[in-house]
């Protein structure tokens, strides 16, 4: 098995080269230079998202090998709970990661942080309301999110605000060697892979790189990933389908897809092949975002 860190990087893509070099192509890229650009690049932080709204209700994950433990406190509190781990990782447990988190949702103002937004990296049915799309993650460093890919098979545009990350990424045709554990989890550490125990490993090509401060991430669908965070770190996604790709996300139920993803999958092959307004499918489709969560 070979790590590789080959990642092409490109500094302020254009629409058309991103769709027609990368998306078309199923490749996955780093885009630089486009959020430093953003109202809010240098606001974004723990003390902001406090003064914000410290008593919004959040949620936050326990990743284990019994499954994904969800536990509920106020934004203050979690604040603090990654604060004193900062401050102090010997004495405090790190926290439970804030992930998959519709914050723009949340506290409509962080809206304007993110102009101008990129939004034409998407289709053009994405675009009306772009920001009710986007999963948050918030959490300490050493924050980290198990090999996956994600559940609809949709690409996914990552947005990384603060801090660093470190991704390990495996491309679909790379699933088989990655011991599948239900439909979207692996059981393979990429971080330190036990070959004895999952010896089929050996066979794969990740890609390892770290993703800095104002980096943008494209990964094509089905492309396995596992993140750690360097840091205190602030992030968004948007998991968004072209109409090739819904149309086979809908295909893949014979794969294994669950029903429920077929469900949210041909709700939005309604809007992107049969061009029903996103006003229309966003009241169907929108308790995804807590499904996915």
């Amino acid at each position: 098995m070979i790590v590789s860190s080959a990642i092409e990087r490109r500094y302020k893509l254009s629409s058309d080269e991103f769709k027609k070099d990368y998306v078309e192509l199923g490749k996955p890229v780093i885009i630089s230079g486009v959020i430093p650009s953003w109202n809010g690049f240098d606001k974004w932080s723990l003390k902001r998202f406090k003064d914000l709204s410290p008593s919004l209700n959040i949620y936050a994950k326990k990743f284990s090998e019994k499954g994904i433990e969800i536990c509920s406190l106020t934004m203050e509190r979690y604040i603090e709970l990654i604060e004193n781990y900062e401050q102090d990782p010997q004495n405090y447990a790190r926290p439970p990661y804030c992930h998959d988190l519709p914050l723009f949702s949340l506290i409509p103002s962080l809206i304007e942080d993110a102009q101008p937004f990129p939004y034409d990296y998407l289709p053009a049915w994405y675009w009306h309301k772009w920001w009710r799309y986007c999963q948050f993650f918030l959490g300490s460093s050493n924050s980290i999110t198990p090999l996956h890919f994600d559940c609809l098979l949709t690409n996914n545009i990552f947005f990384q605000v603060v801090g660093r990350k470190q991704f390990t990424i495996l491309l679909h045709e790379d699933a088989k060697y990655c011991y599948r554990q239900g439909w979207r989890w692996f059981l393979v550490n990429p971080e330190n892979p036990d070959l004895k125990k999952y010896p089929e490993y050996k066979n794969a090509k990740p890609i390892k790189f770290i993703v800095n401060p104002g980096d943008i991430v494209y990964m094509p669908p089905g492309t396995l990933h596992h993140v750690r965070s360097l840091d205190m770190s602030i992030s968004f996604n948007i998991d968004w389908h072209t109409q090739k790709s819904s149309l086979n996300a809908i295909a893949a139920i014979r794969k294994g897809m669950p029903i429920q993803n077929l469900y949210y999958n041909f709700l939005l092959a309604m809007g992107l092949v049969l061009k029903v307004p996103p006003q229309i499918i966003f009241k169907f489709y929108k308790s995804y975002l807590n499904y996915v969560s």
